[in-house]
This record gives C-alpha cells, structure tokens and sequence, in this order.
C-alpha cells in the first residue's frame, strides 16, 4: 500500500508507454517469474531480465539499485491497473487480466476495463493527511465523460482543470471553469496578449489556490528536492503534473476511444461514440470502499470483465463486427476470440484511412502542402501538446511529405488511431519510415533530440538500421532532425567511407535538418521527381566523402556539397 500526498491525478510515470505493459507479462512469463516470492530479488532480477531483452530496442541496465527500478517498473502501472499483484513476501502474479494482455488484438479492450476501475484513493492508494478527503473519483471515467461534454478538451485545459479535478461530485462546477476559462482566454486572444503566457500564469494561479493552505504555512519543502522559495514549490508541483498528466493522456489514447485531433484537442473517437455513450450511462460513478481486504480488492481490480461494457455481450459484439463489414456465419462465439476478430477489422480499416491519406497526398493538392508546412511550423513552435506528442508527429508529417513528392511506396512504422492520427512513434528495431522503389530503398529516420543528446541516442542505431536494410539490397539513409549536431555528420561522413562485411558495403546516411528538409520539400512538390533523380544524392554522397577523403578536407565540406546537390536535384 503506498501513500500519496499531491492534490492532483495520480498518474503512472513507469512504464511511459502502456504497451510495454504487455512486453514486461511475456518476459515474466518466459523466465518463470510467475508465482515466485515477491521481494527484493525478483525485482532485481526482473530488471536485469528486462535490460538483457532490450525491451523497446533499449538496454536499461545502469541503475545504480536494480531491485528499486524493478519495483518501480512492476508497481506503477501493472499494478494500479490489475495487471499484476506484488505482496512483499507473497507469491507474484500475473493476474487473468494481465495473462490477456499477451494477445495484442485484445489490448485495447482489457486496457479500458481495468482502467474504468481505477479509483483514488484506493486500498492501493491512500491519500495522506495534507490530501485527505479531497479524492473521490474514478479519473478515467470522469476525463471521459469530461471530453464527452464540452466536445474536446485542449491538453492545457487537461493539465489544469482535468488533472484538478478530483471528487465526481465537482463535474459540473470543473465544466463551468473550463468554459470560463475559454471565454477569457477568446478575449486575451483578441488583445493580442500572449496566449502561452496567458495560460501559464492561469495553470499557476489555480494551483496557487489548491496548495494555498501550505504555501501560507510556509511548509513548502519536498521530499525529492530542495524548494525554499513558493515559485521553487510551485514549479516543482508543475513538473510532477506534467508527468503525471503525460501518462494519463498516453493511457486514454490507448484505449481507441479517445483521439488526439492534430496535437491540438482529445476528442471521443466518433467511431466508438455508442461505445462512450454507454460507458457514461453504466459503469457507477462511485469508488470501491477503502475499508475492504486487500484481497478482495485485488479480485475486483484484475477481473477483466467487470465493468460490463457494451462489447462484452456476444449479440453486440456480432454486431459490430457486421458494422465494419465482418462475416458473422459460423463464426467462434467465444467473447475473446470475437472481440480479437473486432480489432483485427478495425486495424483493415485503419490500413484503408492510410491508403486514402497516401492517395490525397499523391494529389499534391494546395490545402494539404500548406497542412504539412504548418504542421512543421507547429512542431518547431512547441504547439504540439503533450511534448511526448511531438516526435510522433513529427515521423508523421515527414512520412506524409515524403509520400507526396516522389513515386517510392512509403511506409511509416508509426501507430495510427481509427482516424489516421498518428498515436505512437515506430518500434526499436527499424527504421521510422521506409521508401520502396522498386531498385532500392530508402531508409528514414527523424529525431527532435539535440546536442550530445542526438549522436547518444541516434548515431549508431540509425547506422544499424540503414546497414540491415542494405543487406537486403540497394539502400540509403537520410537522417532528419530539427537541429544538427555536428557529431552525427561527423558520424555519418565516416559510415559513408568504410567499407563494411557486416552491411554489405559503406553504409550512406544523408544528416539534413528540418529546414533543409522543407525546401527540399518545396521544391520538390512542383517537380515530378523520379526515384533515379534520388538515387543520384546516394551516388554523389559516396563519391563526394571519398574525394573529399582523398583532399583531406572534412565533414562539413561534404555535407554542405550533398545539401546543394539535393537541393539542385529538384530545382
């Protein structure tokens, strides 16, 4: 049982991504961790099993106390959602709920019951006494029913009012500060204020009245860091919302019904709205008692068929699978092999949101080049919300620039809602988008990383990824990031020179930063660009690093000759 004392949402900082959850239950259950004794040792070596997989392409074996990190992996998230139970010196379970989650078409499903159960404060968590009687809430269920009422909520007003609002019985009085807010914030637009000031001085300005009572008392300091000023605390209480919200958003978007509109506003997918709808009239507002045994609370948190939702009945079921076009004769009536089969359709019709998508770029039309160009311009503002949101779509909008401008069958590795909306970045293991055409292909790979921070996280890997496309036959690279460190054109420039028997040959990555990308994307849009005219950078870029090589000139040189020579390439 664990105590917790903001007077904000309690969210999950660990794992970031929900998915991982189902990577952890098949690791556990690989390396029979299932059913051992829960204590010190199982969550050290859960670690280690953990960085040895690489979970997500990457190795996380540098904690300085292994036991801690693998009990902050465990009881974060898999636990608060039921997936696991981790009783000090009690058997480790997977519960039903989590053993599900090993069947990737049911995610989604078993995600949105558990988290409808989850409650603050709960037998799991407690509120402490500087908190106490302030929570009342099932917080998925009520940010649900918060976006389904005021049609959208933008992510500042989820950081300020949805992560404020803690006791149900306040719906109605959080729906009128948000519209209040809104009216104001309309009237600063239009005298011409500072939107980005205007909206933090409101997120500090409520939470200088949630803590207002302790801020009075002068007993500002917390536990993780040294906050001696009230502008210190409030930061600091700022910095733990933002993560907190963060991961909330991420767990709502991976539920399906949720949907984040270009960055800007998470609005109920309109695909499942029936589902929403039935949702808000069913599942019960109130909070399971703090006074009941902890077991009893542990059945009803990992039972994933409690609450009842509509797509739990087989009739329902049948019928949403007839809606997306599926074929219900003499189809299995087992629940979990019909709603397997649901998600399966619903990942055939996101594959056609993207065939249409492709087909409209391929248009070139006016609207949807200034879509793209704003897009970029949003991202490199920092309009994009969450933060965490950005990198995604910013794979994104290269993967929608890239399919338009030339001839290669295009394919972005990122994860996509029911409405084509980019919800998740690629997987370790492969490049963010990759171009086909016909001869050879394209790696791409884009990052929003900077300083050392870009050749630590990127150099080797997008070298890798390229080499193990180039096994298969011709390819290059092109490495696009907002800002280039000079590291990785170093990096590149000598990839580009060595000759390589892992990779078939020198491995050629072309480093450009989002500005070169966009016009070259400019320029290119007015052209008919053809697959050789781009394989002609890839030739130029090896001859130029070895002629540069055999002048002793440097990096720079070469780069800066492959940029013009891309940029002539389609002028």
């Amino acid at each position: 049982m664990a105590k917790f004392g903001e007077r904000f949402l309690l969210g999950f900082t660990s794992p970031r991504s929900p998915q991982l959850i189902s990577e952890y239950i098949k690791i556990i259950r690989k390396h029979n961790l299932d059913g051992k004794n829960y204590d010190t040792d199982l969550q050290e070596s859960f670690y280690n099993i953990l960085s040895r997989e690489k979970v997500a392409g990457v190795e996380a074996g540098n904690a300085k106390n292994k036991a801690l990190a693998g009990r902050d992996k465990l009881t974060r998230m898999p636990q608060a959602l039921g997936f696991l139970i981790t009783q000090h010196n009690k058997k480790f379970q997977v519960t039903e709920a989590g053993a599900l989650l090993e069947n990737k078409d049911l995610f989604s499903d078993i995600m949105l019951h558990q988290i409808l159960k989850y409650q603050l404060p709960s037998v799991l968590h407690r509120e402490q006494e500087t908190n106490k009687g302030r929570f009342n809430i099932k917080p998925f269920l009520e940010l649900i029913r918060l976006i389904n009422k005021l049609r959208y909520l933008t992510y500042n007003e989820l950081l300020t009012y949805g992560m404020t609002f803690t006791d149900y019985n306040e719906f109605d009085n959080v729906v009128e500060a948000i519209l209040l807010y809104r009216q104001q914030r309309n009237v600063a637009k239009d005298n011409g204020e500072n939107i980005r000031e205007f909206d933090y001085i409101n997120l500090k300005t409520v939470f200088g009245k949630l803590y207002s009572d302790i801020i009075d008392s002068g007993k500002i300091k917390t536990r993780e860091s040294k906050t001696d000023t009230i502008d210190k605390f409030v930061k600091k209480k700022l910095s733990n919302l933002s993560d907190y919200a963060d991961s909330i958003f991420r767990v709502l978007i991976s539920t399906g019904l949720i949907i984040n509109s270009k960055g800007r506003s998470l609005q109920i997918n309109p695909k499942r709205k029936v589902e929403v709808d039935y949702i808000l009239q069913n599942v019960p507002r109130t909070i399971m008692p703090l006074n009941i045994d902890r077991n009893v609370f542990d059945e009803y948190i990992s039972n994933p068929r409690i609450p009842v939702l509509l797509n739990d009945s087989i009739s329902n079921l049948l019928k949403s699978i007839s809606d997306l076009g599926g074929d219900t004769r003499h189809i299995n009536l087992d629940i979990y092999y019909l709603k397997s089969y649901l998600n399966n359709l619903r990942e055939k019709n996101k594959k056609a949101v993207i065939t249409a998508q492709v087909d409209e770029l391929k248009t070139r039309n006016c609207e949807v080049i200034d879509d793209i160009l704003s897009m970029f311009e949003q991202i490199t503002n920092k309009e994009i919300e969450p933060a965490s949101m950005r990198p995604t779509y910013y794979e994104w909008n290269v993967w929608r620039a890239m399919t338009m401008i030339n001839h290669g069958n295009i394919k972005g590795n990122f994860i996509v809602d029911d409405m084509g909306n980019p919800i998740s970045t690629a997987s370790g293991g492969q490049s963010d988008i990759i171009g086909d055409y016909g001869a050879f292909k394209i790696g791409v790979e884009v990052t929003l990383s900077t300083g050392n921070k870009q050749y630590e996280m990127e150099s080797e890997p997008v070298g890798r990824h390229i080499g193990e496309l180039q096994k298969k036959g011709p390819a290059f690279g092109i490495f696009i990031a907002e800002k280039l460190q000079d590291s990785v054109i170093n990096f590149f420039y000598t990839t580009s020179l060595l000759n390589s028997a892992i990779y078939n040959g020198k491995v050629n990555v072309i480093p450009i930063d989002t500005q070169t990308f966009i016009d070259f994307f400019k320029k290119a849009v007015c052209k008919d660009v053809k697959p050789d005219d781009l394989y002609k950078i890839h030739e130029y870029s090896l001859a130029k690093a070895k002629e540069n090589f055999c002048n002793e000139r440097t990096e720079k040189d070469w780069h800066g000759c492959i940029i013009q020579f891309m940029l002539d390439i389609v002028s």
